[in-house]
């Protein structure tokens, strides 16, 4: 005895088995994209970021010895009978080195950041050399303070002398 609709039911189990093995397919692929692909791609990402951050540190700890170096030479322009002239020169070299180490604007995201503390240092040179000149200020004022006072009693010496005279 043989089904009257066979060719229905062949039809329909080819369907499904067709259905059936394009789904099993599409979740085999849809698992070697999730599991496979995109976690490389991310490592390389991570990886990249990763070699960027360390780029990153080994600039900032250059720039930090620098910068120590530098101060340290500001620091010695306050010590009686140094050579302002050589330590300013030599000041200026290490300004110059430290602001051609700046990485370019779109490699580091503090640009600003480094070329403010290179103006900061220039700055500071400037400021602590006028203040060099101004050294001995205190002593002229003092001095002349002295001669106002002297001055001073004269002038009184000389109005008493002069009213005395007047009466």
């Amino acid at each position: 005895m043989k089904p009257k609709n066979n060719k229905e039911r062949r039809n329909s189990i080819l369907k499904f088995s067709l259905l059936f093995v394009f789904t099993a397919a599409l979740i085999v692929i849809a698992f070697f994209f999730d599991f496979d692909r995109i976690p490389l791609k991310e490592n390389s990402v991570l990886r990249e970021q990763s070699v960027a951050v360390q780029k990153e540190i080994k600039f900032q700890e250059k720039f930090s010895d620098e910068m120590i170096t530098i101060r340290s030479l500001l620091d010695s322009l306050d010590t009686p009978g140094q050579n302002i002239q050589y330590i300013n020169a030599l000041i200026n070299s290490k300004i110059v080195d430290l602001q051609k180490s700046i990485p370019k604007e779109d490699s580091t995201y503090r640009y600003d950041m480094y070329n403010n503390v290179v103006k900061s240092f220039v700055d500071l040179q400037g400021l602590k050399t006028k203040l060099k000149e101004f050294d001995n200020v205190d002593a002229q004022l003092e001095e002349y303070e002295d001669e106002l006072d002297r001055v001073n009693q004269e002038l009184d010496k000389a109005n008493r002398y002069l009213d005395a005279l007047r009466r």
